[in-house]
């Protein structure tokens, strides 16, 4: 256990996020950056208990869409890779890869995997022949690897958690209601469960992924105003059942090649959000459905009243875990306010606050971690009142990240005023010429004049605007606009 001055955390989120971020990372004791290779971190327990929720969250929702769970290999051959020209080309530069086993150098090189489209795809060519073999739904939950030249715990890194999709289907239609299908999930999952407001996105065709005909993204806003990436959906069309001879034999007896996508939840961008979003100064929010703990119990007591105390806070751990509750005691014999402190940081849900009067009138003390609010609850009420304000909490914490969201969204009619919105921690609504390779020229120019801003593309579900291009003065449609993580 770390001693106090290592604990103590107050810093301000908004005036300071960078030095805020890392500061609570290591503070909360969710990772450490120390193992000796360059952007790979270790995940200590508490993020590791966390991601374990956010996977399960997921997981439940892709099954109940009809996707089955499967395990690939980490390794994928070069060979894979230079079937689909646009995709290798895009992830070329990332690639970390096996040249040799032991002292002797392999015949091929072997990929470690960026992404998996090239893997599903070769066993697909084996296990699809006919119309009743679709769709097929199936994911993985894994790590992948991407030599990126910045690093930062939860928002980018050489070496992430994820899910992936790769789903085949019958028509192009099929596959476009599978990209909706994939946003109903990620808000369900994202801002349901775990309260953060997010915009979906169709991002332009300079910026789709490699070997996409759309990609879909969803950005969530970060304290210093940047957008967040944390997941995304590519309608990937027959790029890849094309290259790879995927092909089905359908009711009529054509041989065709089916249209396909994928959906990529970023397991560890979505912690990475959650505490960004809903941490504070003093330190991390958890959202009840992934907290490691959502209750902690500390028991207060005299020394002659310790063991009718603690007995009482075993009882009521009981209660709550047959609940369904994940709670803890707080025994060691640190002070009540340092405990207070170490768990409020850790953004433990709720503290159970118990004492011998609270003992003698069969009742305890229920404090919210956002809120701070104190509520004296009788034992017998304690599991009642404990799913009460988780929904409460999540309610509120889902309020504030919409409203953060909505405040900083304001709509730039030039160049300089896009400029001031991302300067002064906002997405600014522009328009720009196009969408399509032409009108990259335009946001290449608009990058280099705000100092980082990139056209995040069309939001989705929201009415279409034309105006004239802020950069050019063509005739242009609505999109945002921002710097990003």
């Amino acid at each position: 256990m770390v001693e106090m001055k290592q604990r103590e955390f107050n810093i301000d989120k908004k005036r300071n996020f960078s030095e805020w971020y890392n500061t609570i990372i290591y503070a909360s004791e969710l990772a450490d950056i120390r193992y000796n290779i360059k952007g790979f971190l270790v995940h200590r327990p508490w993020s590791a208990l966390a991601f374990r929720h956010i996977y399960r969250l997921f997981e439940s929702e892709l099954e109940a869409d009809g996707h089955m769970p499967v395990i690939f290999p980490t390794l994928i051959p070069e060979e894979n890779f230079l079937k689909e020209k646009e995709h290798v080309e895009g992830f070329a530069p990332e690639v970390f890869w096996v040249t040799q086993k032991g002292e002797e150098k392999l015949d091929r090189r072997l990929a470690l995997r960026p992404t998996s489209e090239t893997a599903f795809y070769q066993m697909y060519n084996l296990w699809v022949d006919s119309f009743r073999d679709l769709p097929l739904k199936l994911y993985q939950s894994c790590s992948v690897f991407r030599a990126e030249k910045e690093t930062n715990p939860f928002l980018r890194g050489s070496e992430f958690l994820w899910i992936e999709t790769h789903d085949l289907f019958e028509t192009a239609e099929g596959a476009q209601r599978q990209t909706a299908m994939d946003l109903e999930i990620m808000s369900r999952v994202a801002t349901e469960h775990l309260g953060i407001a997010f915009i979906p996105f169709e991002r332009p065709q300079w910026d789709k992924f490699a070997g996409a005909e759309k990609t879909y993204a969803y950005d969530c806003l970060m304290p210093d105003g940047k957008a967040f990436q944390f997941g995304s959906t590519h309608l990937l069309g027959q790029h890849f059942t094309l290259a790879f001879e995927v092909s089905f034999t359908d009711a009529q007896g054509n041989r065709k090649n089916p249209y396909s996508t994928c959906f990529g939840p970023g397991i560890w961008r979505v912690l990475g959000a959650v505490i960004s979003v809903h941490g504070d100064q003093k330190g991390l929010i958890m959202p009840y459905a992934i907290a490691p703990i959502q209750v902690i119990i500390v028991p207060i007591s005299k020394s002659d009243s310790g063991d009718e105390v603690l007995k009482k806070a075993i009882e009521i751990k009981s209660l709550l875990l047959s609940a369904g509750i994940r709670a803890e005691i707080d025994k060691s014999d640190r002070t009540p306010g340092f405990k207070y402190n170490w768990w409020e940081m850790r953004g433990v849900p709720f503290r159970i606050e118990l004492g011998s009067r609270e003992v003698v009138e069969k009742c305890a003390t229920l404090v919210r971690r956002d809120t701070r609010e104190k509520i004296k609850i009788g034992i017998d009420g304690l599991v009642d009142a404990v799913l009460a304000q988780a929904d409460l909490q999540l309610k509120s914490l889902k309020a504030n990240s919409e409203k953060e969201l909505a405040q900083a969204i304001r709509t730039a009619n030039t160049k300089e005023e896009a400029k001031r919105i991302l300067e002064e921690k906002g997405f600014a609504r522009i328009f720009i010429c196009t969408l399509d390779m032409d009108g990259r020229k335009c946001a290449e120019d608009l990058k280099e004049f705000t100092k980082g801003g990139k056209v995040r593309g069309i939001r989705l579900g929201e009415k279409p605007e034309n105006g004239k291009c802020i950069a050019c003065g063509r005739d242009g449609i609505r999109v945002y606009f921002a710097r990003q993580y």
